[in-house]
This record gives structure tokens, C-alpha cells and sequence, in this order.
């Protein structure tokens, strides 16, 4: 069965944000800053099953689940360990509320196997995960992709939804 996920929060949007967040931060002075020029990026949005084919929806009771909506890794041949899956286990940490999107882990809420590591951001609905350079640049850099997300879904739907109104008005 297919699943919705948001309209005006895309693939091509997100791989955009993410390449563009990254090539600013890398080549500004914060790129001097950073341990290593090499991370690895998450970004989770939420998704619905599409059950309109058999007109069957269990209302209210119809969760959303998380969906990668993008993944990118950067200087993936100087890694210094699996950023990769330290970033996919912060982006989990967050979606299920078990980190607080602040400075610090829930020792009381880790599972067995999971990240001690912190360094993503929850916003409206969505969870960007960065790992691979100090935990406080990790959780600024999700923080951009997700304003940056944030901002071009809002364009994204005033453009096509309202594209004679101009957003003053």
C-alpha cells in the first residue's frame, strides 16, 4: 500500500536544502570551526498509508509513521566511524520524543543499541539529524535544513495554491 506523505515537502526540495545548507557551512568561517568536513544527514517527515482504494480509514485512529524523505552523506572517505547510523538512530531518538531537541540525551529513555550522541532538531512535524562534526554544529546544521524546509514548503504552497496572490495581501 502506498504511503502520503507531504505535499509541498519533497525529495528534490530537501536534496536542494541539504546541498545548498551544507556548501554554506562548509566553505564559510564556521567550516574552519568544524572537527571534520564530513557528516551524514537525516530527514524525516511523516507518512500515512494510503488505504483511499478501499474508502477504509480507521478515523481518528490513523497514525503517521515516520518515512525518510532524504539522506546524504558528506566526505563519506574521511569518516572516522558510522555517522551514517549515529544520525539515523538520532533522527528515531527524536521522532519518538525520547530526545528532548535540546542539548543533552534522556539516559532514562535509551534503548539498547541506541546513540548517546545529540545534535538534530524536531520542528512542526518534521526531524532533521546531523552527525559527523561537534554535537552543536550537528543540531545547528539540522536546524537550518529544517528552517529552510519549513520556509520552502510555505512558498511551495503559496506559489502553487494561491500563484495570483501575492503574500502581503
Amino acid at each position: 500500500m502506498p504511503l502520503l506523505t507531504p505535499k509541498f515537502l519533497t525529495k528534490e526540495i530537501a536534496q536542494i536544502t541539504v546541498q545548498q545548507t551544507i556548501t554554506a557551512v562548509m566553505a564559510s568561517p564556521i567550516g574552519d570551526m568544524l572537527k571534520r568536513k564530513a557528516c551524514h544527514i537525516v530527514i524525516l517527515v511523516p507518512a500515512i498509508k494510503d488505504d483511499r482504494a478501499t474508502n477504509y480509514v480507521d478515523y481518528p485512529n490513523y497514525p503517521a509513521q515516520a518515512y525518510i524523505l532524504y539522506e546524504h552523506s558528506v566526505g563519506k572517505e574521511i569518516w572516522s566511524a558510522k555517522y551514517d547510523e549515529v544520525a539515523r538512530c538520532k533522527a528515531q531518538q527524536l521522532w519518538h520524543d525520547r530526545n528532548d531537541d535540546r542539548t543533552s540525551i534522556k539516559p532514562h529513555l535509551l534503548f539498547s543499541g541506541d546513540t548517546v550522541y545529540w545534535g538534530g532538531v524536531k520542528r512542526h512535524g518534521i526531524v532533521v539529524a546531523c552527525s559527523g562534526v561537534q554535537p552543536w554544529f550537528d543540531k545547528m546544521i539540522s536546524g537550518m535544513i529544517a528552517d529552510v524546509l519549513i520556509g520552502l514548503a510555505y512558498d511551495a504552497f503559496m506559489t502553487r495554491e494561491n500563484p495570483d496572490k501575492d503574500f502581503l495581501d
